[in-house]
């Protein structure tokens, strides 16, 4: 027994294929946000015209660890690619497409990147008879509580920031809204906003747009616009008192 481990411990590791590495090197360049060990792992290879044989003890080790998530890689894009051929999907399958197209974009945090190492390694044992369809369906009923409470806590999350937005506005308008209810802080905010609309819409506004594109220019000059107006008399009544009464005479009608 002893004899046989010596053995096995003495035996050459096997040698790791160039075309391989020169794929695996590729792989690297092509990844924007590279690791410490990955730039070693490509100075190395690419210093040794990718002969495996010509590295150091060290610096095969370091091949070694470097090549583990490019093979992890290589065997999701296959099952993407498989899976991407079929015309109806399960829930699983469709969940692992969603987060391999996330992956590809540089979308995934470590926890989702351990889940898509999950998903993949479940379902190739799944398709090997190792695992059943229910066991499937577990893991992806679990993902999906996972990913319900994410979705609650960002809800939360955001909320959070907007109400405290909505606070920051008003106390930059020096406005105090310390005994209004949510529902009229909501009315005074979709009101406001409503009346800034129309304005925008009137005919003095688009003539306004004509001189002055810029947002600020033109609701200055605007108000500027209408102060104007009220120099303006007729029969020694300002004309803006002659349309407010015109105005009120056919809202009569």
């Amino acid at each position: 027994m002893t004899q046989e481990k010596a053995k096995k411990r003495g035996r050459p590791a096997q040698l790791l294929q160039r075309a391989e590495l020169h794929a695996f090197v590729d792989f690297l360049l092509e990844t924007s946000r590279r690791t410490e060990l990955q730039n070693q792992v490509i100075d190395a290879l690419e210093d040794e015209d990718f002969n495996f044989e010509m590295l150091s003890e060290a610096q095969q080790i370091l091949v070694k660890e470097a090549l583990k998530p490019y093979r992890e890689h290589l065997k999701q894009q296959l099952l993407f690619d498989e899976l991407s051929t079929l015309p109806k999907l399960t829930e699983y399958e469709a969940k692992f497409i969603e987060l391999f197209q996330s992956y590809q974009n540089q979308e995934l945090g470590n926890s989702e990147l351990n889940i898509l190492k999950t998903m993949c390694t479940r379902y190739y044992r799944f398709k090997s008879q190792q695992l059943q369809l229910k066991d499937l369906e577990l893991y992806l009923s679990q993902i999906q509580k996972k990913d319900d409470g994410k979705k609650r806590k960002a809800e939360n999350q955001r909320k959070f920031e907007l109400g405290g937005a909505v606070l920051t506005a008003f106390k930059k308008l020096n406005i105090d809204i310390s005994n209004d209810t949510p529902q009229q802080i909501t009315n005074r905010i979709a009101n406001t906003a409503k009346f800034h609309n129309e304005v925008r819409k009137s005919l003095i506004f688009k003539d306004v747009k004509e001189y002055k594109k810029e947002y600020f220019e033109a609701n200055k000059l605007f108000i500027q616009v209408l102060e104007g107006l009220h120099t303006w008399k007729k029969d020694g009544e300002l004309l803006s008192v002659i349309e407010i009464k015109k105005a009120l005479a056919k809202s009569r009608e």
